[in-house]
């Protein structure tokens, strides 16, 4: 990423500048998930995930899209590069649906260390994902403008994300401190993106944080949150009104065709 790459991502994301200091990947991170969307869009019209830097940041710095996990988070990685920081990629196990069996490692983060300590730092996750930087040594609770968040040690090298509710601590995700190359992320992006058992290839998935909470969009369900805690809800129709809704709430204009936009509105839905 050249220095205009660089500028042009962080006005994208409201930012001036960014140094390598735990401080500014702190706002780093919170403004990229409060100015980047996350969605799942050309998933569901058929479109091929590249994880390409020059696909990426056409998609969504200069075209302002969103992306989901291994989209964010990719190009995320770049912009870590570009400030100083030497991001490692970690595969993340998903447990926000409390799932029977062990989950496949389907999500994408980084670690980053800083002053000999090591921080998971996400721009892709949805659900009650911690909204700052984590020391994953420090496992006694913090608190970001959501809530209180804790990482928990599972074994020597796997940690678990968990976030304070009503109901208790609820898990995000778990991940391993492991190398993994970069067709490992190729193969879990392609299964995530084009099979038919993967979540995102059925549900339309569309979030943004904001200042104090969260709005999301589940096919037609539209969501507020603030906090932890959903304040409204609204039925968001498929047409004119979802688009209307998609531009003015997250910012996102599609150039999709006729023909992918009767697949994002099936007649039968």
């Amino acid at each position: 990423m050249n220095e205009l790459e660089k500028n042009q991502y962080l006005k994208r994301i409201n930012l001036d500048k960014c140094d390598p200091t735990l401080a500014d990947l702190s706002q780093l991170q919170e403004h990229h998930m409060k100015n980047i969307p996350f969605e799942n869009l050309d998933i569901i019209v058929g479109r091929k995930i590249e994880l390409d830097f020059p696909h990426l940041y056409t998609k969504i710095i200069t075209k302002k899209r969103g992306g989901y996990c291994f989209e964010l988070n990719s190009l995320y990685a770049e912009l870590l590069r570009s400030v100083g920081f030497m991001p490692q990629a970690v595969l993340g196990r998903v447990w926000i649906s409390n799932p029977k069996n062990l989950p496949p490692r389907n999500h994408l983060a980084h670690l980053v260390k800083i002053e000999g300590k090591t921080y998971i730092t996400d721009v892709g996750f949805g659900g009650l994902i911690t909204r700052i930087p984590l020391d994953i040594d420090i496992h006694t609770p913090v608190k970001d403008s959501d809530g209180m968040v804790r990482i928990t040690p599972l074994s020597e090298h796997q940690y678990m994300i968990e976030r304070a509710t009503d109901k208790g601590w609820t898990k995000q995700y778990s991940f391993e401190i492991l190398s993994i190359s970069d067709e490992d992320i190729s193969i879990a992006n392609y299964y995530m993106s084009t099979n038919i058992n993967s979540h995102f290839y059925y549900h339309k998935f569309v979030g943004r944080n904001t200042t104090d909470g969260r709005i999301g969009l589940f096919n037609t369900k539209m969501s507020i949150r603030k906090g932890i805690k959903v304040i409204d809800k609204k039925q968001v129709d498929h047409g004119q009104d979802w688009l209307d809704t998609l531009k003015k709430d997250f910012g996102i204009e599609l150039d999709f065709t006729e023909s992918e936009l009767s697949i994002l509105f099936p007649i039968d839905q």
